[in-house]
């Protein structure tokens, strides 16, 4: 045996090489104290993705177990430094602290001929000092040190964390955790026993490093102590994502917004990884906010990479979201869902059931994905009968629901306002899409409306194909009230007055067509005819909106007989008031339910016509109506001293009074397309949507006739428009 002196040691005591070995056939390597120094070689394992050897000198740090009889147990850390070469990788013992010996380990400590040895390790390939976690933590400071061989159990856990912006080059080498766990009695391929045939350490045998007699007829003699084998594998797993131009996107287009590229949401990132069994115990789901960059696939626009700590569950038939990205100002959403169908089935998934995957380490899953603008809704509008506004059929993509620019009939633009979205999470637990009918709610989804090229667009999209939405227009900058309480659902105020300025718009998608009319209930609003809440796949919007005041108009005649009055005395004209009603209301976003509100009010002043009088059918008439837009209400009320809507009108020629004290015995004597008020019925309820027309001929007896004709809106039923997530 030839003995390499203490000089030397230091630089050569723990070479060996990953195919062969290079000293002499019986050397042993010892110390001047004739110590059998315990002797590695290494192979990285994650030549999965890099070559067999470390290209560039790696530390590892080291976990050494031995064991005698399965009765005595000791244990230490180390460190070793794998040297940079091509096609192998030799170990050595690091000289960093030369000259003191005090990293090597020796089997003579370790039970000697008698030991059975388990070596765990860790290292991040290709890197001599790594250093990891918000403490900062080397290898060494997370596993290794200084130790003295023990009595007992040392702890075979390394915490890691990896970042959550993964976009810098360096943080996937850097972060890039593996671990050899083949030295133990578990183990396979670890230990490389002497070959005296080929006069080499070419015999590999699974389980631990032992001392093995050259000649096994006899129970004792000369032989040699097993090299370790170590083996290299990935703890971590990775998420490729090649990402493909699709249709709808020009040349020259397809870029990410600003800063970002593809988020990875509620993956794990950080925890602590036991080098002994491989298992892994997360800590932190924070989620990668920005992938690394990888080598372009082929059709691919984009390709990017990022580690994760494995354990991750991909269910199926989820609609959490996993992969997030916005290209072009368009935002998309990959769901667990989609991400299991795309990996059911393919080869190296082993930890699966019917209905999930887990991610594991060491796999890499890449995921091909082709991005196109998608199809999500077609949105027309009808606002009837005051204003006729047909909105032009408009394709959206998976980003923006665009609404066009509300024209009507004689060229004024209705383009203020607000449009506002409920998801109805019960949606995703129905049978039947026709039972998501979650009318109540906070509405706290307000679109941001941009005016581009004549049309309005919003940042709206369908997340997925299990998003559901109920949709609301109100007036522009409309006050939303309710949205702070759970309890209460949304709400805006109205208030009585001039028809010009109290005309307040409410729209939704509804579910009738010209065979069955919208109709208004007193106690539900428009429940019963409003569309259940609409997905990105199955459902067609038609928006129809409608003015949630009655409004109020009133004629005036006289005679052209000795008992005719003065409708106009100079500039002076009559007066017409309305007398005991609720001047104040509330319009309940999900439903349009119209509730008074405050106390009754004595009076209000209609708006006075600016025609003269004409003479009509023998009669002398104010040429216009004197008008006014009233809160939806009851004509007759149970309750209080004041029972009746009246109207009282002022003459200006002997302040003349006529008063009509209840107006809820006044019959319709005609309506218009109104499906709530009957003709040749009383009118005791003034609906919204409803324009109200009473004519009063005025004598100075008195008020001789009244009619009032009621016109109800012309509900125009848009054309169908498919919905698709593709184009």
């Amino acid at each position: 045996m030839k003995v390499l002196f203490y000089p030397l040691l230091v630089a050569t005591a723990m070479v060996a090489t990953a195919c062969t070995n290079d000293l002499e056939d019986d050397i042993e390597v010892i110390d001047p104290s004739t110590k059998t120094a315990i002797t590695f070689v290494g192979q990285d394992n994650s030549a999965r993705i890099t070559r067999a050897g470390f290209a560039k000198e790696t530390q590892i740090a080291m976990h050494i177990r031995s064991t005698k009889d399965d009765s005595k147990i000791r244990e230490t850390r180390t460190w070793v430094s794998a040297q940079k070469d091509a096609e192998q990788s030799s170990l050595s013992f690091s000289t960093i602290i030369a000259p003191s010996d005090e990293n090597v380990r020796y089997w003579d400590d370790a039970y000697g001929r008698d030991a059975k040895l388990s070596v765990f390790a860790v290292a991040v390939p290709g890197r001599a000092n790594v250093t990891n976690g918000t403490d900062n933590k080397t290898l060494i400071d997370h596993l290794a040190g200084n130790y003295a061989w023990n009595a007992g159990a040392l702890s075979e856990e390394i915490e890691w964390t990896v970042s959550i912006d993964q976009s810098d080059a360096d943080v996937i080498p850097y972060e890039d955790l593996t671990y050899s766990n083949n030295i133990s009695a578990d183990g396979k391929g670890g230990a490389k026993a002497y070959n005296y045939a080929t006069s080499s350490y070419s015999t590999i045998e699974d389980g631990e490093l032992l001392f093995r007699i050259k000649d096994t007829n006899f129970p004792d003699g000369p032989g040699k102590f097993d090299q370790g084998n170590l083996k290299f594998d990935h703890a971590l797993s990775r998420i490729t994502i090649n990402l493909i131009k699709g249709t709808g996107y020009a040349d020259g287009s397809f870029t990410f917004a600003t800063g970002t590229n593809v988020k990875i949401l509620g993956v794990p990132t950080s925890g602590k990884f036991n080098i002994e069994t491989a298992g892994w115990t997360t800590t932190a789901s924070a989620g990668i906010t920005k992938m690394a960059t990888t080598t372009l696939a082929t059709g691919a626009a984009y390709s990017l990479v990022a580690q994760v700590l494995p354990g991750y569950v991909i269910n199926d038939n989820s609609d959490v979201n996993v992969l997030e990205f916005i290209i072009d100002d368009n935002k998309y959403f990959i769901t667990q869902d989609m991400m299991f169908s795309s990996l059911k089935g393919k080869e190296g998934i082993t930890q699966s059931t019917s209905s999930t995957i887990t991610m594991e380490k060491g796999r890499n899953y890449v995921f091909n994905i082709t991005v196109g603008k998608s199809k999500i809704i077609n949105v027309t509008a009808t606002l009837e009968p005051w204003i006729k506004v047909t909105a032009a059929d408009q394709t959206m993509d998976n980003s923006h629901i665009t609404l066009s620019l509300f024209n009507n009939s004689n060229g004024t633009a209705c383009e203020n306002f607000d449009l506002y979205r409920l998801n109805d999470e019960s949606a995703q637990i129905k049978t039947d899409m026709s039972d998501a009918t979650n009318w109540g709610g906070n509405y706290t989804d307000k679109a941001k409306i941009e005016k581009k090229n004549g049309k309005w667009e919003t940042k709206w999209f369908f997340e997925n194909n299990k998003s559901f939405y109920h949709f609301r227009t109100v007036d522009k900058d409309r006050d939303i009230k309710g949205k702070d309480a759970d309890d209460v659902d949304d709400y805006f105020e109205i208030t009585s007055g001039d028809q010009e300025h109290h005309d307040y718009h409410w729209g939704a998608p509804f579910k009738s067509s010209t065979t069955s009319p919208i109709q208004y209930d007193k106690a539900k609003g428009y429940t019963d005819f409003l569309s259940a809440a609409i997905g990105a796949t199955n459902s067609t919007i038609n928006l129809t909106e409608v003015h949630m005041m009655s409004n109020i108009n009133v004629v005036l005649r006289t005679t052209k007989t000795l008992n005719a009055v003065n409708l106009e005395v100079g500039t002076d004209q009559c007066e017409v008031t309305l007398t005991h009603f609720y001047a104040n209301g509330q319009v309940k976003i999900g439903n349009g339910l119209v509730s008074t509100t405050g106390d009754l009010s004595a009076s209000a002043a209609f708006t006075k016509p600016t025609a003269g009088i004409d003479v009509t059918d023998g009669t002398y008439k104010k040429t216009g109506a004197f008008t006014f837009a009233a809160v939806p209400q009851a004509l007759i009320r149970t309750e209080g001293t004041e029972h009746y809507v009246g109207i009282t009108i002022k003459t200006p020629d002997n302040n003349q009074y006529y008063v009509v004290q209840k107006l809820s015995e006044i019959k319709a004597t005609a309506t218009n397309n109104s499906k709530n008020q009957e003709a040749n019925k009383e009118i005791d309820f003034w609906y919204p949507n409803h324009s109200y027309t009473y004519t009063f001929t005025l004598t100075k007896a008195g008020i001789n006739d009244v009619t009032c004709t009621v016109s109800d809106w012309v509900y125009v039923t848009a054309d169908n428009q498919n919905i698709s997530l593709e184009d």
